[in-house]
């Protein structure tokens, strides 16, 4: 069974009839590549789709980045179809340490 990893920012709220990709997102677990910490408060997961290359930064409390990284793994690792991760439209985290989520394209541009 094809597993899912859902994350929202809260800005789908603002204006439900007008959702954008950087709004909320649906990734295949065989998308992740892998996560690390960007900073003290916030960790990157990448994904590579059939749409390109995208990351996925989780704000969290600061440096409980190990806590964070478990509770995903975990998750990944239970029997449900959809994971989610960081719905902060609905105010539901796999992990109480998590407090925001921006979802990114990765684009290379050539000159």
């Amino acid at each position: 069974m094809e597993k899912f990893l859902l994350f929202t920012t809260g800005n789908g709220s603002a204006d439900p009839l007008n959702w954008s990709s950087d709004e909320a997102a649906l990734y295949s677990t065989t998308e992740l590549k892998g996560m690390k910490p960007a900073s003290n408060r916030s960790i990157d997961l990448f994904f590579e789709t059939t749409y390109g290359k995208e990351v996925v930064t989780l704000g969290i409390k600061n440096s409980t980045h190990t806590s964070v990284m478990r509770s995903i793994a975990t998750a990944l690792n239970s029997g449900m179809a959809v994971v989610t991760i960081a719905d902060v439209d609905s105010a539901t985290f796999v992990n109480s340490d998590i407090n925001s989520v921006t979802i990114t394209s990765q684009e290379t541009y050539c000159q």
